[in-house]
Formats: structure tokens, sequence, C-alpha cells
């Protein structure tokens, strides 16, 4: 009722002022009916083997890369296969690899484009406007594979990626809208969600913000894993302990959703360090109409209000020694399972982070 994602002036020229995150009420609600869906279990498990083969080759690479003993800079190397891992769960087999190539090259220009101070129009040769480009591409792109996901999913194919998974649901949907009262009555089954169909655009916008927030996000989130437990051996070495435990002592085996469900004191060090060091520290809102967040102040309509989550997850007075990392704490009960109110790592409410099971595996 009262505000409205924001980001920056320039994000809805960047992202396009109909994509979905700027939606409310029922707009909103129509998209999330379908996308809710796209990632649970069972989507995650058929998107784990491709997942796989690219943290295969990324793997390969830094183990070159790490010969020399050298300290090296590895934020850009979790940025690269954030992305490419992203775009081959959102778009499968649909987008090719000179353009996985492209988009990880590239994407940065879209980050740059959306810093807090920018210019707020497109202006020729200025960061804004190497991200409209950057955006147009890949909103090209996407529209492209929407497409093709299309034409398989009509044809009966089996889906296989995020894509095809949306696209089926609208398909199902629509067959099941055409049955007659008694067709339905006699169908064997759980009913179909009521999705309507999306166009090639509005599925291309819809999956360029997945990309969006599976980049910068989660690549802020891998280095901070990548250092706190390379600061603490320990904890490393127990995460370590149950990834062999969980594959029966062979560290090639192939992963698969029952293998992370077992994975609890991983999903712990997981959750820890989404606590103590959050990823997105901010998400600006726009205020639509004005209200008190205090009994003394009013947010002006208009304005824009910045909540943090770092207050709620680092509160003393729910999570003991808050500045400490302590992967125990989420164990057996501990305090921060009961810290529901205070868990705001992936948001809260109607725009609640879609990918919160992919974060926590």
């Amino acid at each position: 009722m009262y505000v409205n994602p924001c980001v920056v002036d320039v994000a809805k020229k960047i992202l396009r002022p109909t994509n979905w995150v700027f939606l409310d009420g029922r707009q909103h609600v129509d998209y999330r009916k379908g996308l809710n869906g796209l990632f649970n279990r069972k989507s995650l498990a058929m998107y784990l083997p491709k997942q796989e083969e690219i943290y295969d080759q990324y793997f390969k690479r830094w183990l070159e890369l790490s010969k020399d003993c050298k300290p090296r800079q590895f934020m850009g190397e979790f940025r690269d296969i954030n992305c490419a891992v992203s775009l081959r769960t959102f778009c499968g087999q649909y987008i090719t690899d000179e353009a996985v190539a492209d988009i990880a090259e590239n994407y940065y220009k879209i980050t740059a484009a959306l810093e807090l101070v920018n210019f707020p129009i497109i202006i020729p040769f200025t960061k804004a406007w190497y991200g409209k480009k950057c955006a147009d591409y890949v909103l090209d792109e996407f529209a492209r594979c929407a497409r093709l996901s299309k034409e398989a999913m009509e044809a009966g194919d089996e889906p296989k990626c995020t894509m095809d998974f949306w696209i089926k649901s609208m398909i199902d949907s629509r067959e099941y809208r055409k049955l007659s009262q008694a067709e339905k009555d006699e169908r064997v089954g759980p009913k179909p969600i009521d999705v309507r169909e999306f166009s090639d655009i509005e599925i291309s916008m819809t999956i360029f913000t997945f990309l969006f927030a599976s980049q910068d996000a989660s690549s802020s989130a891998s280095t901070w894993q990548f250092q706190i437990l390379a600061d603490r051996p320990d904890i490393l070495a127990k995460v370590r302990e149950e990834q062999l435990r969980v594959r029966d002592g062979d560290p090639y085996k192939r992963l698969d959703i029952d293998m992370v469900d077992k994975m609890v004191y991983t999903r712990a060090v997981i959750k820890e360090q989404l606590r103590y060091r959050p990823p997105v520290l901010m998400v600006p809102y726009e205020v639509k109409k004005s209200f008190n967040v205090t009994p003394e102040y009013r947010v002006p309509k208009g304005a824009m209000i910045i909540p943090t989550t770092y207050p709620a997850l680092h509160d003393p007075e729910v999570y003991i020694d808050p500045e400490s990392f302590k992967p125990d704490r989420w164990l057996d009960g501990g305090e921060a399972e009961a810290a529901t109110k205070n868990w705001l790592v992936f948001g809260a409410g109607p725009h609640l982070c879609l990918g919160q099971h992919v974060g926590v595996p």
C-alpha cells in the first residue's frame, strides 16, 4: 500500500517499467502464481545435473589459476560462474555458448548502470548508456529463448530449465480451462495452478530479473563464504567431512537433491554466513503514500526509503554473540532457528525473494 521497489531512478529504464518487480497488487500476484513453483524441490532436482557440468569447468579453471600459490581476487571468478550457472538454469539449451560468454563478459555494465550515484537519464557513452545497451541485448536473447521454449513445450518435450517449467505451467493451465466442468470433475490428479499466458518479452523481462538477482548478491555471498572458510580451517574441515560422507566417500559422486537434504552442517554454515555477512544490505523503496515510521516522523510521498537487514540479523537480544561466526547456532534447535522474524536475508511479504530455497540448499 505504501511503497514500491525502485532501486534507482534509471532502473526502470534498464529493467523496463512494466517489469514484474515494479508491479503491485493483482498484476504482481499474476506473475508470482506461476513463478513460485519454479524453485521448488522438483525443479531444483532437475537443474542440478547441468549446474554440476558448469561447476566442473570452473573448478578445473580455478585449480589452474591457483597453481602458483599467489594471492588473487576471486570475486570476478565467482560472478562468472554464477552467471553461467544462472543462464543455463534459466534458459537451458536454448541459449548459445556464445551468448553465455557475451553476457558473462558484459553483465557488469548493467550493475554499473544501477549504482546509487549515477546519471538518472540515458546519455551516450555513460555507464547508464552502456548498461542499457547490454540490457537490450540480454532481453532480446531471452525473448529468443522464450520462443524456442514455447515451441518445445507445445511439442510435448519434457521441461529442463526454468523457462520450460514456467511455460509448461501456462500450457497446462490453458488446457485445463478448455475442459468442460464434467471433464474437470473426472480429471485425476491435482488441479493446475491458474496461470495466464505471458508474452516472450514478459518472460524475458522476468528471467532478466532472476539473472540480476543471481549476480551481485550471489557473488558477494560466494566471496564471503570463500573468505570465511579460508579463515576458519576447523569449520572448513567439518564441511569437507560432511560432503564426503553424503557422497559415500567419493568426492566425484554426482550431486542429487537427496544428498543436498543430508548436508545439515553445510546448510548451517551457509545460513550463518548469510546472517553474519548478508549479501544484500539495503533494499530501496519509493514511497507511494506517506506514512509514519515513528510517532514523530512521517515519510513523505515521493521519498526513497532504504531499510537495511543488518541490524535485525545482528540483534544481540536475538542472537548470542552476534558478531561471531557460529554455525552451531542453527543446529539442534539453537537460538537462530527460532529467530524467524529476524531472518530477513531474503526479505518478507509480497516481494519475498523467490530464490530463497536456492540460496540455502
